[in-house]
């Protein structure tokens, strides 16, 4: 509450100087708002430039495609584990079939005339 009372304070020093829209700007200033501007400063300060560029020309339909893109990646993940998990599983299934064959073939012999 600290600033918003030096603010509200400065304002009111200021009132012949300032226009009702700057007198409103000054006065709704709270302590939450301002602590949320500094927030969103640090969030944007930490940006790559590469991601502040890309924010800056991006637009609603660059953002959708960028999320219709990540669904997309997501999807493409889960199929690749998918077909990833069952060749390794027709992988194993082949090994023990022809592990088994051989065990098998020591035991039984099989002859063709």
């Amino acid at each position: 509450m600290g600033c918003t009372i030096l603010l509200t304070e400065h304002v009111k020093q200021m009132q012949p100087e300032m226009t009702d829209v700057q007198r409103a700007f000054w006065v709704g200033l709270t302590d939450q708002r301002i602590a949320n501007i500094w927030e969103s400063a640090d969030f944007i300060s930490e940006l790559s430039p590469d991601a502040k560029e890309f924010l800056r020309r991006a637009d609603k339909k660059k953002i959708e495609e960028l999320e219709s893109t990540l669904r997309f990646m997501d999807a493409t993940n889960i199929v690749w584990k998918f077909l990833w998990v069952g060749g390794a599983t027709i992988f194993g299934l082949a090994v023990g079939i022809a592990q088994f064959w051989d065990w098998l073939s020591k035991y039984f012999t099989l002859k063709i005339k």
